[in-house]
């Protein structure tokens, strides 16, 4: 007799081949057709069991992609590491993130010549912070710079740190070492925050929102819930349906 036991995630897998997303409901369906009487609470944890072993990453409230992507976790480099540690000494208890522009060029057709490391903080912290880095290395350090200024000046340094205010429950990897945001969040700030990121507009925006979506995992859920906090969600699910591959998922 075939039994849930029985229902391998090879099988599991060939079974939905071909399918780029798969419903909860679905799954659901696929194992009580071995194992009719399987409950609720005993599903919800075989699929708890799937999203741990990475055969299924949610991408949107109930609907799952099948696929063995793995989840963005940059190595941060040397100037990043430095920054989030001494931020981790100076300030324990404050909630932040640091990341560099630079992890975009694997997305990208185009690669810029010049680079930031984006500091974020929480919004009643940020002048210390920036004060702090600004004796720390001096030169290139940034507060929330308006259009003017990033224009003049940052966007013709080599690379320089920006410290910005962080969006409350801004979904963030504490990951191993520091703290970096999220793949979700990135590719909002990049739609939202257009003269910041002034570098990866144009055509370049929906190639580095499809490559990334192709060679990591993405939560829609997670990033219209994010653009959301940002006010823009209903402008980023019409630029996903309409400029982006990501639109075909189901939902958006």
């Amino acid at each position: 007799m075939t039994t849930q036991r029985n229902v391998t995630i090879d099988s599991l897998l060939r079974h939905f081949a071909g399918r780029p997303h798969v419903s909860r409901d679905e799954l659901l369906h696929y194992y009580r057709s071995f194992v009719p009487g399987l409950n609720e609470s005993t599903f919800a944890w075989r699929i708890h069991s799937l999203k741990g072993k990475g055969v299924i990453q949610p991408v949107r409230r109930g609907v799952y992609a099948l696929s063995r992507k793995p989840v963005f976790h940059p190595k941060p480099e040397p100037k990043v590491t430095a920054i989030a540690m001494q931020l981790r000494s100076r300030f324990p208890h404050m909630r932040y993130c640091v990341w560099n522009t630079r992890w975009l060029n694997e997305w990208m057709i185009h690669q810029p010549g010049r680079y930031q490391i984006l500091v974020e903080v929480e919004a009643e912290m940020a002048e210390s912070v920036f004060y702090y880095l600004k004796d720390e290395y001096h030169t290139n350090v940034y507060l929330d710079p308006d259009k003017l200024t990033l224009e003049r000046y940052i966007h013709e340094e080599p690379q320089a740190v920006i410290v910005r205010r962080l969006i409350s429950k801004a979904p963030l990897d504490k990951g191993k070492t520091i703290p970096t945001p999220s793949l979700e969040k990135i590719l909002v700030d990049l739609f939202v925050d257009r003269s910041l990121f002034s570098a990866f507009q144009g055509s370049e925006l929906p190639h580095i929102f499809d490559t990334a979506q192709e060679t990591y995992t993405l939560n829609i859920t997670r990033m219209t819930a994010y653009a959301k906090r940002r006010g823009k969600a209903t402008e980023l699910i019409a630029f996903l349906t309409t400029n982006t591959r990501i639109g075909e998922a189901p939902g958006v």
